[in-house]
């Protein structure tokens, strides 16, 4: 990277069966100390797990995570757990793999086998908000809001999550300098009373997802586990 220091490192643990999340970390926050690293964050860790890499006095400015109008799972006591230690979420997701878009208004649901896993993946937190059905009703709700302000959905959803409690920043790809400069608007969106509780009354008939975060994707026998790939070096020489 040629640089003397490291501006953040964000730490993922995939089994919690193997304990020995918060000695890595103490080991990440030694390079901290030693000011090879600025700042520490993790990845997708679920709340009791976050405590205790707190609780050991480790000094986290970040974690990045899955959220969206469809999934809220940092929502509740994660948030909280962030508030009172000043960790900011980075988010990803917040389009649900191109889900949340234009391109699926008013458009039947997808037969399988859908084209990439992520849109696999995203199918199935769908499934979890409640269906194809409940899934066009905030589509519309979301256009709804999007008319008033001259924006695409996907920019009103990703505004959505940054309005959010301890929400610092969303991840959103671009494959081109259109979907660049389309993202740039994301900034100028200040949501209305009138969006939010749009929004909000398609939200309110979700079951909403089971779980703390991450908490279906490390079942690996369950729907959303048995897609994910936990072994990144399977396969290479």
């Amino acid at each position: 990277l040629k640089t003397e220091r490291i501006d953040l490192v964000q730490f993922h643990w995939w089994d919690y069966a193997q304990p020995r999340y918060v000695e890595a970390m103490a080991w990440l926050d030694e390079l901290r100390r030693e000011g090879k690293v600025r700042n520490l964050g993790t990845t997708n860790f679920d709340t009791p797990r976050l405590a205790e890499i707190l609780a050991a006095g480790i000094p986290l400015v970040s974690q990045q995570l899955q959220y969206s109008v469809l999934d809220q799972r940092p929502a509740d006591r994660l948030a909280a757990l962030a508030a009172r230690n000043g960790v900011g979420f980075l988010c990803y997701g917040s389009v649900a793999g191109g889900f949340l878009s234009d391109r699926w208004l008013g458009a039947a649901e997808p037969a399988t086998p859908l084209e990439n896993r992520s849109l696999v993946k995203y199918k199935l937190i769908i499934d979890d908000f409640g269906g194809w059905d409940l899934f066009q009703q905030l589509l519309r709700a979301l256009k709804t809001a999007g008319d008033r302000h001259g924006v695409d959905i996907a920019t009103i959803a990703s505004a959505w999550v940054l309005e959010q409690p301890q929400v610092a920043a969303v991840i959103v790809g671009a494959r081109n300098q259109a979907h660049a400069l389309a993202n740039a608007a994301i900034m100028d969106v200040q949501l209305s009373p009138d969006d939010k509780a749009t929004i909000g009354a398609v939200i309110a008939q979700s079951p909403g997802l089971e779980g703390d975060v991450y908490t279906l994707e490390r079942d690996r026998h369950g729907r959303h586990g048995s897609i994910m790939h936990y072994n990144l070096n399977a396969g290479r020489m």
